[in-house]
């Protein structure tokens, strides 16, 4: 497994969840796939961009370049035969940005939370049946996620929240993949990043000599190794529960054991009155 080298210190048995839709989750388990979104689908329009620093930083390097070149071609008309660099065929601002927005259509990612179980993450990321919250979750560990996908080339972080406005610029190209702004702190995301370096490679190509990567990357895992608990969500009444555990009973008897309710469902932990 590739390291990333600015990864924060993470506990190997910290727990780590992927809320799903029941549907999802019997995907996962029959099909034995973990499946991987395109970091330029998501919702979030800064994944993949700098903190303004960046753009600062870079800011006094374009416009040297450009100097040095309005300089050097003014000296070259009054001696015939002198080298000049060609004109600029594109802006380096706009360049830059191709290139950053061809680096998102090159990755995929598969997003887990961390710590303990959150009511919040449940009713962000899963509704069904037009219920806010209702879904099911995967739990594993840190160790055992990584463990499960080792045979993969794939790159495992906690995401770090912070400024994009204020603060140092980013020192490792995969810093805009593992960074996210300050307000999306309550998502404690762990990432699970594919970099296609040969895609990427092929789209700041003009034009692009490779097409679009598809939305979705499944990669084979073994869900009794990847998953510790399937979790039914708080929201879950006695109906639900029971479509959920015939479903994954149906895509692997085996996984049938592991499926539990929330103990956030007044079911399991009734409140005391």
């Amino acid at each position: 497994m590739p390291s990333y080298p600015n990864r924060p210190a993470m506990e190997p048995t910290e727990e780590v969840w992927r809320h799903l839709s029941l549907d999802a989750v019997v995907q996962t388990i029959r099909d034995r796939k973990l499946r991987l979104t395109r970091v330029d689908t998501f919702s979030d329009l800064f994944e993949g961009s700098v903190p303004k620093q960046q753009i600062d930083d870079q800011l006094p390097l374009f416009a040297g370049a450009n100097f040095t070149r309005m300089i050097m071609t003014q000296v070259a008309a009054h001696y015939p035969g002198m080298l000049v660099q060609p004109p600029l065929s594109e802006d380096p601002w706009t360049r830059m940005t191709r290139f950053r927005r061809a680096k998102t259509r090159s990755v995929h990612a598969s997003c887990w939370a961390s710590g303990r179980e959150s009511e919040a993450l449940w009713r962000l990321y899963c509704a069904e049946d037009g219920k806010p919250g209702l879904g099911v979750a995967l739990r594993s560990t840190l160790a055992r996620l990584e463990a499960a996908i080792s045979s993969h080339d794939l790159f495992v972080s906690p995401v770090v929240y912070r400024l994009y406005h204020m603060g140092p610029a980013f020192t490792h190209e995969l810093d805009s993949f593992f960074h996210k702004r300050q307000g999306f702190w309550a998502e404690c995301e762990v990432r699970v990043l594919k970099v296609d370096d040969a895609q990427y490679g092929g789209l700041i190509q003009v034009p692009p000599v490779v097409p679009e990567l598809p939305v979705h990357l499944h990669l084979d895992c073994v869900p009794p190794e990847l998953i510790e608990d399937i979790v039914l969500s708080p929201y879950a009444d006695e109906v639900y529960e029971a479509r959920a555990r015939t479903a994954i009973a149906a895509a692997d008897p085996l996984m049938s054991s592991r499926v539990i309710l929330s103990v956030l469902n007044p079911r399991r932990y009734a409140p005391g009155f």
